[in-house]
This record gives structure tokens, C-alpha cells and sequence, in this order.
């Protein structure tokens, strides 16, 4: 009797077992951040060299363009953005050496920086190891070579020849050991000046995008095209041997991972571009995060030896405005990720754990005297084990294959349970009693 009771109460705790089963995490919401103070500081791929240029500049000749991933960020949030970034900028120039450029001198970037400061962003490092200065050396004449400059004054087929070393203990980029050897010192003193001048503010360091594709990305006949075609320039020459990019690319991941490792000890947030970009180098150039190298006659063209006018159109080897835009997107989802607050308001729970009301060992009874009553109980108690079992199993199996259902669906499941409880627990009263 009391085993027979007891099914109907296993069932109205399913009922209230399924309502709990319903677990609504708190929902993040992103603060308003509107007004709220953005200092950006790096060098010409944070300024997007190339780009129209912005209203105003830390100083004439810096490049900064209004279209540079750290207005985009700021246009997006609402926030007051104080950007110092500046074409040419080394990491000395965010620490404590003001920047010469065009005629003009920019101040430290770093002194915008004070308690007051929320948000900071860098991309800085690329000058350091002499990105501007590669991208023009390694320039080859043909797909087999010779390129542009030499580090000895000899006629070399590729940068790859120059730049890696052959040692007892293997070949050595040497341009991966300038990054830990120059690099890396300078980016952990550089975040750890910025912590200081900016005590309460989210640092994010920024990477570079991709400017050579990995192997996956490079066609089987490599990305060399020419700076000319016909009797003109070509637009976004690619002109890079295949030694040469694979040189680039191996150096850029060195230099991706190790301003990871860099910022994540400084306690500050890394945003990689490098993976998500390695698809979109100029040497696909109808779909390029970067540009090529154009030649240009133009008079504010960057001149190049040899050249007797005219030089290389600004913006090459940086971002073009899918770039900026790329890199805009990916900050963003940075900031929201570090200033996300939890729901103050979440959707309540019910909580309840279920609690056995009765002892699962059979209860020993008197023997009763034969009765008409007493003679259905060994059929009856079968009835509601067998059903019960089923119910739960089909729920059980219902939320492994739909996942979570709603709070509806949940609240319509424990309702059913618990009338069926109620309805067997009522039927076995009756039938005992009967």
C-alpha cells in the first residue's frame, strides 16, 4: 500500500524535477560606453597609411586616417577617442621619445595615458623589426629574382638567402631572433608604461595582418606578378619570390606568437589578425585585407631608389579599407567581450532538488485476513512501475535529442507529470479501498 502511494509521488517530483531542469543563465550586456575615454596608440598599420587622412594628426606627415580601425571602434561604442597613432612610430615613440615625421614632431604617445583612461589599444613593433624597410628590399625583379637590396652589397636572388643563416644547429631567421632579442623586451616595458600611466584601463594589443600567405593560400605556381604591365604600372603588384614569402610568412607567425606571449604576461588582452587574414594577402589581390605595391608618378608618392621620379603609391604593404574595417570588427568584439557585465536582472530559476518521501525498501504489514479486497494488490502494483518508468525515460530522451526547451514547454511537462501523479495516486486510493 504505502510502495503503491508512493508512485504518485514519484511522479509529482518529476513534475517539479522538469520545471527545475530549466536553467537560464544571466545574459551578458555590454555597459553604454558612450564618452567613455579611448586612447590609441601604435604606429602606421593602427593609423592606416594610405587611407583618407583624418581632420587631425598628432603631428603633419603621421597619416592617420579617420577610417583606421580605431575610429571605426570608437564610432561603433560611442567613445571619446584621443588617437596618437603615427605612420613610422617605434616603440620608443610610445614610451618616452617624441617622433619626428614630416617636419613636424608628435609627442610621446604614451602621455595622452592618465587614471582616467578606459580603454587603450596598440599595435606597435612592425617598425622595430623594419617591416617598411623589407617590404621594399625583397622586391624582385623577376620570380626567380634578384631582389632590390643586400645587406653586403652583393647581388642576392632573395631576402631569404640573406636573413637565414645556416648554423651547426640548423638554419636561423635571424629576423626571428631580432624579435626576441628587440621586440619583445621593448613590448613588455612599453605595456608595462602604459599599465602604470593608465591604472584602470583595458589594454588591448592589437597584431598586424597577414602580408604573405601561408602554403595552403599560395598557388602552386607562387604570388609573384611584376610591378609593371604593358607599358604602365601595374596596381597591387605582388612582386615576391617564393622563397621570400614563405620567409614573411614564417617570420610574421614568430612575431604573432610572441606579442601574444608578450601581452598575455603583461596581464593585457591579445587581438590576433593573423589567421583570419592569411586568406586575404595581396597576393589574392580581388580579395586582399592589404594592399600590393603600386609605382606611382604621383609627388607624394614614397620615393624609391633608382627612381628618378615618382616612387611607390602610399598605403602599400597596409591595411586597405577592408582591412581596416577586418580589424575594426575584431577590436570590437574585444571590447565587448572585456567590458560585458552580467544581467543585473536575471530570469529567475526554480532550484528545488527532488526529496524521496518514502523509504524504497518494501514496509512489512500485518498479515490481514482474507479479504475480496486484498486479492487485486499483487496485480495492481505493477501497474504504476511499469508506467512510471516509460514517462521518465521519454523525457529524459526528449530534452537529450531538442536540447533545453523553454520555459513553456518545461512548465506544460511538469504540469502533465503532476496530474498524472495525482490521477494514479487517486485511481491505487480507490482501487485499495474498493
Amino acid at each position: 500500500m504505502r510502495r503503491l502511494l508512493s508512485t504518485g509521488a514519484v511522479l509529482a517530483v518529476l513534475a517539479v524535477s522538469a520545471m527545475a531542469a530549466i536553467a537560464v543563465p544571466a545574459s551578458a550586456a555590454v555597459p553604454d560606453l558612450t564618452g567613455r575615454s579611448y586612447v590609441s596608440l601604435g604606429d602606421s598599420y593602427a593609423a592606416a597609411w594610405g587611407l583618407p587622412l583624418a581632420a587631425t594628426q598628432p603631428a603633419a606627415g603621421c597619416d592617420q586616417s579617420d577610417e583606421n580601425y580605431p575610429h571605426l571602434v570608437a564610432d561603433e561604442f560611442g567613445l571619446d577617442l584621443d588617437d596618437r597613432s603615427c605612420g613610422g612610430a617605434v616603440i620608443a615613440n610610445v614610451v618616452d621619445t617624441p617622433q619626428t615625421v614630416g617636419g613636424a614632431t608628435a609627442p610621446v604617445q604614451s602621455d595622452a595615458l592618465d587614471a582616467d583612461t578606459d580603454l587603450v589599444t596598440l599595435t606597435i613593433g612592425g617598425n622595430d623589426l623594419g617591416f617598411w624597410q623589407l617590404g621594399q628590399m625583397c622586391i624582385a625583379a623577376t620570380a626567380g629574382g634578384p631582389v632590390a637590396g643586400s645587406l653586403d652589397g652583393n647581388v642576392h636572388a632573395s631576402c631569404a638567402e640573406q636573413f637565414v643563416v645556416n648554423t651547426p644547429a640548423g638554419p636561423v631567421n635571424t629576423l626571428e631572433t631580432q624579435i626576441d632579442q628587440t621586440v619583445a623586451p621593448a613590448l613588455s616595458a612599453a605595456l608595462a608604461d602604459i599599465g602604470a600611466r593608465a591604472p584602470h584601463a583595458k589594454v588591448i594589443v592589437v597584431g598586424y595582418p597577414a602580408l604573405a600567405p601561408d602554403a595552403a593560400h599560395t598557388p602552386s605556381d607562387g604570388c609573384y606578378t611584376s610591378l609593371l604591365q604593358g607599358l604602365g604600372f601595374r596596381a597591387n603588384a605582388y612582386p615576391y619570390t617564393n622563397a621570400d614569402v614563405e620567409l614573411l610568412y614564417a617570420t610574421q607567425v614568430h612575431l604573432d606568437d610572441t606579442m601574444a606571449e608578450v601581452t598575455a604576461a603583461s596581464g593585457a588582452t591579445y587581438v590576433s589578425l593573423l589567421a583570419d587574414s592569411v586568406a586575404h594577402t595581396p597576393c589574392n589581390p580581388t580579395d586582399a585585407y592589404v594592399n600590393g605595391i603600386t609605382l606611382s608618378l604621383a609627388p607624394d608618392s614614397v620615393p624609391v631608389s633608382g627612381l628618378p621620379v615618382g616612387g611607390i603609391k602610399k598605403g602599400a604593404i597596409h591595411p586597405n579599407a577592408a582591412g581596416a574595417a577586418f580589424a575594426g570588427t575584431k577590436v570590437s568584439d574585444a571590447v565587448r567581450a572585456l567590458f560585458a557585465e552580467p544581467d543585473p536582472t536575471p530570469t529567475p530559476t526554480i532550484t528545488s532538488t527532488p526529496t524521496p518521501t518514502d523509504d524504497p525498501s518494501p514496509t512489512p504489514t500485518a498479515s490481514p485476513s482474507p479479504s475480496a479486497t486484498e486479492s487485486p494488490s499483487a496485480g495492481v502494483s505493477p501497474v504504476p512501475s511499469a508506467s512510471a518508468t516509460p514517462v521518465a525515460a521519454a523525457s529524459t530522451g526528449a530534452l537529450a535529442t531538442t536540447g533545453t526547451p523553454s520555459v513553456a514547454g518545461a512548465i506544460g511537462i511538469g504540469a502533465a507529470l503532476l496530474l498524472v501523479g495525482v490521477a494514479v495516486t487517486l485511481l491505487l486510493r480507490r482501487r485499495v479501498h474498493s
